[in-house]
C-alpha cells in the first residue's frame, strides 16, 4: 500500500466476534496454538493429504466411469451385475450419477432390482432399467409425432432423412436402402413413432408379428424403440425404417414402377 500510495483501512468487520470466521480466527486459533503449538502446521498438513485423497478418488471413480459406461453417442449402458458387484453402492451411485441431476438414490438403486422397462428421471436425465443393463440418457425435447409424404416428394430432412426416386432397377441394398412396388402404396404416406399394437408383415418371414415382439427378438432397447420411426401407408407400416421391410410391398414379377429409399444419417 506504502509503495502505491495507498492508505491502509483495516476493515472494522475483521475486528468482530459475531461473525463466525473472526470468532474462529481470534478466540478459537489462539486457544488450539495454546493447547497445541504445531496445530496450524498440522492442520495445513491435513488439508494438504485431504486434496490429494480427493484427487485419487476422482482418478479411481473416472477410470471406473471408463470400464463400466458404454456410450454410443445417443445412450450410455451401464451392466447392472457390474453395479451391484461395487462394495459402498450408494458412494458409487451418487459418484456416478450426481453429474446427471439425480438425488433420489433410493430410488436409483431400486432400481438395479426393478422390472425391465421401469425409469428414474432427474430435470435432465433418465435411467431405464432394460434386461441387463441401465440406460443413461437426456431426456429429449418433443417433437412432432407424425409427418405427411406426399407422393411428390422426393426428399426429407426431418426428423430423419429420406431419399425417394424412381429407378429401373434394384442394385446396391442393405438395411438403408429399400426398394418397394411404388403402385402398392396408398398416398399420402405417414412418418410416425411406433404404437402399442402395431404389427407388420417382417420381409421374408410367414405371417404377421407384433412390432413389440421384432423388438424384443432383435433385442431393441428401450430408449432405441421410442426413437424408431416408422414408414407407413395408410395404417400399414411399409418400413421400420432402417432394420426391416414389410412383405407386402416387395418387388414382383408383376412391379411396373420400383421406388427407391435411401436413408442417409
Amino acid at each position: 500500500a506504502t509503495r502505491t500510495h495507498l492508505v491502509w483501512r483495516e476493515d472494522q468487520s475483521n475486528a468482530e466476534t459475531k461473525y463466525l470466521r473472526n470468532k474462529i480466527r481470534h478466540e478459537i486459533v489462539p486457544v488450539l496454538k495454546e493447547l497445541h503449538p504445531t496445530f496450524l502446521d498440522n492442520f495445513t498438513e491435513t488439508q494438504k493429504f485431504l486434496k490429494q485423497i480427493a484427487a485419487l478418488s476422482e482418478n479411481h471413480i473416472n477410470q471406473l466411469r471408463k470400464d463400466l459406461f458404454e456410450d454410443d453417442g445417443d445412450v450410455i449402458r451401464i451392466p447392472i451385475e457390474s453395479l451391484k458387484n461395487l462394495k459402498h453402492l450408494n458412494a458409487y451411485l451418487h459418484a456416478f450419477f450426481n453429474a446427471y441431476g439425480f438425488t433420489e438414490w433410493q430410488d436409483v438403486k431400486q432400481l438395479l432390482s426393478a422390472m425391465s422397462g421401469k425409469e428414474v428421471h432427474s430435470k435432465t436425465h433418465r435411467l431405464v432399467k432394460d434386461r441387463e443393463v441401465l440406460l443413461l440418457s437426456p431426456i429429449a425435447a418433443s417433437i412432432q409425432a407424425q409427418y405427411t409424404i406426399q407422393e411428390s416428394t422426393t426428399k426429407i430432412e426431418g426428423p430423419v432423412h429420406l431419399t425417394f426416386r424412381l429407378v429401373d432397377k434394384i442394385q446396391e441394398t442393405g438395411n438403408k436402402i429399400l426398394y418397394i412396388d411404388k403402385e402398392t402404396l396408398k398416398y399420402p404416406l405417414t412418418l410416425r413413432k411406433w404404437q402399442k399394437g402395431d404389427y407388420f408383415y417382417p420381409l421374408g418371414m410367414q405371417g404377421r408379428k407384433k412390432l413389440s415382439k421384432y423388438f424384443k427378438d432383435e433385442k431393441v432397447d428401450a430408449i432405441a424403440k421410442e426413437k424408431q420411426w416408422l414408414l407407413c401407408s395408410r395404417n400399414d407400416i411399409v418400413w421400420v425404417i432402417g432394420k426391416r421391410a414389410d412383405d407386402r410391398f416387395k418387388i414382383t414379377e408383376k412391379t411396373k414402377k420400383i421406388l427407391k429409399l435411401v436413408l442417409n444419417q
